[in-house]
């Protein structure tokens, strides 16, 4: 009986990972002690770091990669932390490639000691497109998810993950709420749990479906306040390149909020003709003091005294570019009754005023689980997007805005559920909510198409800037 138990273990475990990684029975040699998928970051320059997590009876870990056919010619060895999810300590892996021709296509296998951890499978990523080519390329957008039912599951965030991982993407870079309700390494998870906020992010049905082939820039949001985020989410790479911030740091006391420690994550990179600011502006709802979010964030990261106001007005004087696209969780504006616009980072010498004045092209924010699309607020200002569709629980438009050209958004109370500002029409379902933005930058036309959890793509704009 024991034997027989062990082996059901066993099998479920093999089969677990098999339905993340989509493999075919002939692959079924894939290792029972892979905890989280392989997984993308810090694609920047000649270099990419790959991720994964396993079983702590794993003593050491590699890469191989090479170009498609030769997947085996290069060697990185890995770095290892120990993470507990639940209440199981696992390892979590990091290797770093480098030598990368930049645009080209690139395979690669994981392995534990002498063992490969997916079997005969081989992911493929292409590396960072080079500076200032007119190479097209796209990346998707989106942000506010990680979030799953008693049971474990969230089918409108599954389906989004899928229409991600087709989209034929080099990149994706988030707005922010990486993993509800607290960005934990439990609600992140991994292949084998399930639960009460547990495997959020790389259950085998979400991240698992993309990111092997999908590097992704994560953008810091008021959910998930902690190091776990830069544990998960390395990218030191494109931190020292541009000479920004990825630690966690001591903040006190600004408006009666108490000392804490939490991450700053600031940092800029380039794909062809594009510069990328991946921005912090959020604050953790559990250290409001006698004000709100929006002010602690200001006082905390957007004064012009603050290191990361600085930082990014230097680096904007500094690095001329064609186009450019910040990211950032709070957003300028929102038509959201919950997570409305962040008037704190408007006016004069404050971030809106800013990135208009030195040529940003478009804002990307989440916070209100909406997707919203905004005319320039003035002249030389940003277009500003919302897409907090991710995964996170929907929430409603409302109290449209002059500047509202777009938006569309769901209540579970209300009698008619959808809802729609500017030229919209109500979504007639959750899964017409739930979405990512797919952009497409081809030379200096850039292409932002929404798409829903079905497939679906809607309110498509084709902009030309430079």
């Amino acid at each position: 009986m024991r034997r027989f138990a062990a082996s059901l273990v066993s099998a479920f475990l093999t089969a677990s990972v098999l339905l993340a990684s989509g493999a075919s029975r002939a692959d079924a040699k894939i290792s029972p002690s892979l905890r989280r998928y392989p997984y993308l970051t810090d694609l920047v320059r000649q270099g990419v770091t790959v991720n994964w997590a396993t079983t702590t009876s794993i003593g050491s870990g590699s890469v191989r990669w090479g170009p498609p056919g030769n997947c085996s010619s290069h060697r990185a060895t890995a770095l290892k932390n120990t993470i507990v999810v639940g209440s199981t300590s696992e390892y979590q892996w990091r290797a770093h490639i480098t030598g990368l021709k930049r645009g080209t296509r690139y395979c690669y296998r994981v392995f534990g000691g002498s063992d490969p951890l997916i079997g005969r499978r081989k992911p493929s990523f292409r590396a960072q497109i080079p500076r200032g080519t007119g190479q097209p390329f796209s990346f998707a957008v989106f942000g506010d998810w990680g979030q799953v039912d008693a049971s474990g599951n969230n089918p409108g965030q599954a389906k989004v993950m899928s229409q991600i991982a087709t989209s034929g993407a080099t990149f994706a870079v988030t707005t922010g709420d990486t993993g509800y309700p607290s960005g934990s390494q439990t609600n992140y998870g991994d292949l084998v749990q399930r639960g009460p906020d547990t495997g959020a992010i790389f259950g085998h049905e979400f991240w698992a479906k993309a990111g092997d082939r999908i590097p992704l820039f994560n953008a810091q949001g008021n959910h998930g306040m902690n190091a776990t985020a830069l544990v998960n989410w390395p990218q030191g790479h494109a931190q020292a390149a541009s000479r920004g911030r990825y630690a966690m740091q001591s903040y006190c006391c600004q408006n009666r909020t108490k000392a804490a420690s939490y991450p700053s994550s600031w940092y800029a990179f380039n794909a062809g003709p594009a510069r990328f600011y991946v921005l912090e502006a959020a604050w953790a709802d559990s250290n409001v003091g006698d004000s709100n979010l929006y002010r602690n964030d200001f006082d905390a990261h957007w004064r012009r005294t603050r290191a990361e106001y600085r930082w990014l007005r230097h680096d904007l004087r500094t690095h001329h570019r064609p186009i450019a696209f910040a990211f950032f969780h709070f957003p300028l504006y929102a038509d959201n009754p919950h997570e409305s616009s962040d008037e704190w980072l408007h006016g004069a010498h404050r971030l809106e005023h800013l990135l208009g004045k030195h040529g940003v092209d478009i804002v990307f924010n989440g916070h209100a689980h909406i997707y919203e699309r905004n005319h320039r607020s003035g002249p030389r200002m940003p277009i500003s997007y919302v897409t907090g569709g991710g995964g996170g629980k929907p929430e409603p438009v409302s109290n449209c805005s002059p500047i509202d050209a777009y938006s569309i958004g769901w209540s579970a109370s209300a009698t008619t559920h959808g809802s729609a500002c500017g030229s919209a029409h109500r979504p007639t379902s959750i899964d017409q909510v739930f979405h990512f933005l797919l952009v497409n930058v081809d030379g200096h036309t850039v292409t932002v198409t929404p798409t829903n959890a079905n497939g679906h793509r809607f309110d498509v704009q084709r902009y030309r800037f430079g």
